[in-house]
């Protein structure tokens, strides 16, 4: 088995004057650092990369999903050889995989095994510990341990193929909590290769020849094609719960209702109105009942923990990115006074915002 990762700056990209090894179709040639195929690529992909149809004003998830960035602690590509069994505990780290080569499986606790194929993405928010195995019989190596002896992904599996070699991020489970959006998702997101449209296994060719460290794009572009990718994921479940697989126990989700993207949006854009339930549900042309009833249904909180977390998620980002006071962040997402600021960030996440770094 063999790992690599990169941690912090993305690293400079190789040569663009290196010789291809072997005479190849301009279509693979951006496989081993020519820029100008790859740019020839990225023009012939670009009218499959999904642009959103005209839709009503008030539907209009995109605006949500842009607001979900967030940059990968760590991002890496392992390979993990024919037969294997990895475990990877939470360790406050939330995941993206994709997966690359023969078919397994990855399971979270005592929850029923998810059969995975080469080309699919998967996203698990809640960043719980889980298993990912050919062979379940098999003892289970920890992921730290390949962090620890790794020395470079040696090949890229194809679909069929003997070897699967997986490439992703990890992203921190403690950051993400606070995007309420994140915080209303199923603990899986599966997004198939064989139900998708063409753009996702570009971007998951993509992702796997940047994250290669040894004949592929050195981990250039990778942070950027992550993070798209998450935000995909997010938006395929906006629009079809059934790409997201709850745990049991855990709420089923409804069928999307546009309606309550006015309110989202609303939200969103701005968080420092006074809102109340009856002005987001009016926003909505609902009675206030049905209006809560739909949002909770729907996002796993009430409009008004909505509204308090994406407040927090904001205010967390103004003391950390811009060093504001806990006042100023205060005013900045709609709470009187930082004491007040301090108490719902203490409520809603557990933690003081003197901790936020």
């Amino acid at each position: 088995m063999s790992f690599s990762c990169r941690r912090g700056q993305n690293p400079l990209p190789s040569s663009p004057h290196a010789a291809p090894r072997r005479s190849e179709r301009p279509s693979e040639r951006w496989r081993h650092g020519d820029s100008a195929a790859l740019a020839a690529l990225l023009a012939r992909e670009a009218p499959r990369i999904p642009v959103p149809e005209a839709t009503p004003a008030e539907y209009a998830p995109e605006s949500l999903v842009r607001s979900i960035r967030f940059e990968p602690a760590l991002h890496f590509q392992v390979e993990l050889g024919p037969r294997f069994c990895v475990r990877v505990e939470s360790r406050r780290r939330t995941p993206l995989y994709v997966v690359g080569g023969r078919d397994c499986w990855l399971q979270v606790g005592r929850e029923p095994a998810l059969h995975l194929r080469h080309g699919d993405v998967v996203f698990l928010p809640r960043g719980d510990a889980h298993r990912v195995f050919s062979d379940p019989g098999l003892p289970a190596s920890s992921l730290d341990e390949l962090l620890a002896r790794s020395s470079g992904a040696e090949r890229h599996a194809q679909a069929g193929g003997e070897h699967s070699v997986w490439s992703g991020g990890f992203y921190r489970s403690v950051e993400l909590a606070t995007h309420p959006l994140v915080a209303s998702l199923p603990p899986v997101l599966h997004l198939r290769a064989a139900d998708a449209a063409p753009w996702l296994r570009s971007m998951a060719d993509a992702v796997r020849w940047m994250a290669d460290r040894r004949a592929g794009g050195n981990g250039v572009g990778v942070t950027e094609m992550l993070v798209a990718l998450m935000q995909h994921a997010v938006l395929a479940w906006l629009r079809n719960p059934e790409v997201g697989i709850p745990f049991a126990g855990s709420p089923g989700l409804e069928l999307c209702d546009a309606r309550l993207l006015t309110a989202l949006e609303a939200i969103h854009d701005r968080p420092a109105d006074p809102w109340t339930l009856e002005s987001l549900a009016a926003l909505c042309h609902m009675s206030r009942t049905a209006f809560a009833t739909r949002f909770r249904a729907q996002m796993n909180l009430s409009p008004m923990q909505y509204l308090a977390r994406w407040r927090i998620h904001l205010a967390s980002r103004l003391l950390r990115e811009r060093r504001l006071t806990l006042q100023q962040a205060a005013d900045a997402v709609g709470y009187s006074t930082g004491a007040i600021l301090a108490r719902a960030y203490k409520r809603e996440l557990g933690s003081s915002p003197s901790h936020v770094a």
